[in-house]
């Protein structure tokens, strides 16, 4: 895990965008946008930024 490269879509900061298929099915894109300290629009692969904070396992596993 340590090893990991750090990127927006492993930040506590970012919210991950969803589409919907169907009416109980969502589909996660590669983007969303950080909260931190105001909202951006990221990519999962973007290079994180010094606000970076790692995201718990729990969350991880959505």
């Amino acid at each position: 895990m340590e090893n990991q490269e750090k990127t927006c879509g492993v930040c506590r900061h970012f919210c991950r965008h969803y589409v919907r298929l169907s009416k109980n099915k969502y589909m996660p894109l590669d983007e969303g946008h950080c909260t931190e300290p105001r909202c951006r629009d990221k990519k999962v692969d973007t290079p994180a930024c010094w606000r970076h904070s790692q995201r718990k396992e729990a969350e991880q596993e959505r």
